[in-house]
């Protein structure tokens, strides 16, 4: 057992040493895995907030949901150091700040084709500015219905809720299935387990490879119904560290969990990319030299490490 420790230290050694003559950090490791030749979802860690970032291979550049105001220089700078110049679908997935927060600066900051809403009325003053800035921007607006399709590159996005009107905010997302290939990626903004009840009593299929967690993984969201029928191998939440709603809650992850996801956290491991090929899925992490570590010295398998965080 010592001489096993041993070796996995000079492993360990002979890495770093590496890394230092040949001029890389740590980070580059994980940076490295992301391959412009694929489809990359980007799960952005903007604190307590959602974003996601979808970039195709061909080009084309979808981002849902733009965090809360104070992420502002945070997320513009990250889309720029992905070499985003133009946005082809801008989606906000419902009305409240921690969605919609920087959604006016990144019409301000880049070239935005169009922008998908739901129908719903909200009282804030960031999402009235929104809203006026999509006409001063002269940007294409959509409020889809059920069933609507559009096409970016070789993704197919379709918007599968809000079935219908709903007191609750939440429950208003815009829910989106995009199908890359053989993968399935689930977004459901703040959705909630009414809505995601009534998605299944209407017979949409829900099966995927990868969900976006509503609402920050609260217990209100991800019933075990819905989890069932969606059945993802990687689940993704986006939150804050030590936020003030201590989200996400451990039923929620407990859920998920025994339903056989893979659960990746933006309080815990930052910034998620999920890459496809159309076949295979590959997850890169800012912590993705910290799993491979761990194997070196342990043998643990970095996605295995994951499903703990």
């Amino acid at each position: 057992m010592m001489k096993k420790v041993k070796n996995s230290i000079v492993l360990l050694l002979v890495l770093v040493m590496s890394l230092v003559f040949s001029g890389c950090s740590a980070k580059d490791i994980g940076q490295n895995k992301i391959s412009d030749d694929q489809l990359q979802v980007h799960f952005i860690s903007v604190g307590q907030g959602d974003s996601e970032l979808i970039k195709l291979p061909t080009g084309e550049n979808v981002l849902i949901d733009s965090g809360p105001p104070s992420c502002r220089d945070t997320l513009i700078k990250y889309l720029k150091d992905k070499g985003v110049k133009e946005i082809n679908m801008a989606i906000t997935t419902h009305p409240h700040t921690d969605h919609i927060g920087c959604m006016k600066d990144i019409f301000e900051t880049f070239k935005v084709d169009n922008i998908m809403r739901p129908d719903c009325d909200y009282d804030s003053l960031i999402y009235t500015n929104f809203l006026y800035s999509i006409e001063e921007n002269k940007i294409n607006e959509i409020i889809p219905q059920p069933g609507y399709t559009f096409d970016e590159g070789d993704a197919h996005f379709e918007v599968l809720g809000p079935l219908k009107k709903y007191d609750d905010c939440n429950d208003m997302s815009v829910v989106v299935m995009m199908t890359y290939g053989e993968n399935k990626f689930l977004f459901t903004g703040d959705m909630q387990s009414d809505a995601e009840k009534d998605l299944i009593n209407a017979g949409c299929d829900l099966n995927a490879d990868v969900l976006k967690v509503g609402h920050h993984g609260s217990n209100t969201s991800s019933c075990e119904e819905f989890l069932d029928k969606v059945t993802p191998s990687i689940a993704v939440i986006e939150v804050g560290a030590d936020n003030e709603y201590n989200l996400p809650s451990d039923k929620t992850i407990a859920r998920i969990a025994q339903n056989g996801a893979t659960v990746y956290r933006t309080d815990k491991s930052g910034n998620i990319v999920i890459c496809s090929n159309g076949k295979k899925l590959t997850v890169v992490t800012d912590d993705s030299t910290e799993g491979f570590i761990n194997n070196v010295l342990f043998g643990t398998d970095s996605d295995e490490a994951a499903s703990s965080q």
